[in-house]
């Protein structure tokens, strides 16, 4: 009876060796994350907030794209800074996608602005949401890579 006893223990301590051994072996498929990263998120996401206030603020017969051209090419420029913040970091891609179609949509808008030459009070609080909800997502995306290098 004592080498049946035996036999399990030592298969056991093999057993029990080897899941330790695969917890300190982890495969990692995401992103570290990067604080500045997420303020620039909030960053980004303030001044298209800040710009859409901006155009609701102004009569729809004033809103010339020339008057806003500034802002949009600004907002452009934020969007290409974080696009290129989560291209360098390994292991990034869906940062990295988020952040162009933040700026696809972006430059869509500022194209059809500039088309129209004004823009409505309608279009503006839907792309408002819009981006609101697309920074929301980015941000999500780093608060979990937080806790996943935890």
């Amino acid at each position: 009876m004592k080498r049946f006893s035996e036999k399990y223990s030592l298969h056991s301590v093999v057993f029990f060796s080897f899941l330790i051994i695969c917890q300190a072996c982890t495969v990692k498929y995401v992103a570290d994350y990067d604080p500045s990263v997420m303020e620039e998120i909030v960053k980004v996401s303030k001044a298209v907030d800040m710009f859409y206030a901006q155009i609701l603020e102004t009569p729809e017969g004033e809103r010339k794209y020339e008057k806003f051209k500034a802002g949009y090419i600004n907002i452009d420029g934020d969007l290409y800074g974080l696009r290129l913040k989560n291209e360098i970091r390994p292991l990034n891609k869906e940062s990295t996608r988020q952040t162009e179609i933040a700026q696809e949509l972006w430059q869509e808008d500022m194209t059809d602005h500039k088309t129209n030459d004004s823009v409505s009070d309608f279009i503006v609080k839907r792309h408002r949401e819009q981006f609101r909800r697309i920074f929301v997502a980015m941000a999500r995306g780093e608060r979990a890579k937080a806790a996943a290098t935890q």
